[in-house]
């Protein structure tokens, strides 16, 4: 299950926080809308981080894409190379 963090403040992209989750203690997704696009953050802890830019008319279809993406992700067991290769594909794709 998604736990809500922080929302309503400043995020790395200097926008304001839309919504802000974290998977089992493992990945973290965040959404700031800023002045003229939106930011994605999220990252797999100590194993890789990514912003996405997006605009107002696409952002939430991003947003649980990349959500949708990392829990299967965090839920599959994957070796390392497969790990890269998620890492990798992910970061083409979005």
């Amino acid at each position: 299950m998604w736990k809500t963090l922080s929302i309503g403040g400043t995020g790395s992209e200097g926008g304001v926080i839309l919504q802000d989750e974290e998977y089992k203690n493992a990945c973290r997704i965040t959404l700031e809308k800023c002045t003229n696009y939106c930011a994605i953050t999220c990252g797999v802890y100590g194993e890789m981080v990514h912003t996405v830019f997006c605009g107002f008319d696409n952002y939430r279809e991003t947003y649980n894409s990349m959500k949708e993406e990392l829990q299967r992700f965090i839920d599959s067991d994957t070796s390392d190379s497969e790990n890269l290769q998620f890492y990798e594909d992910f970061t083409s794709r979005f």
